[in-house]
């Protein structure tokens, strides 16, 4: 009975909001997003490199044969 007693004075004292802070868990949350998203974003720099493209003509060299050509109607 006397924890009942413990948690109604708990209960009943008044909480200054001045003085709530997230603390040493809120700290260490904060930690392991931060060290998980530089991993990540380590292991996208190097999946990236790896990607292998050929790069097509600049969109100006793309236009030049066409205008060249004949149209695409005549064969």
């Amino acid at each position: 009975m006397s924890g009942m007693n413990a948690a109604l004075v708990l209960a009943d004292a008044e909480i200054s909001t001045d003085t709530i802070t997230p603390g040493v868990l809120g700290f260490i949350v904060v930690a392991l997003v931060g060290f998980a998203l530089y991993l990540l974003m380590k292991n996208m720099r190097k999946q990236l490199g790896s990607v292998d493209f050929d790069e097509g003509p600049a969109p100006a060299e793309a236009a030049e044969p066409a205008a060249k050509g004949s149209p695409a109607g005549d064969s």
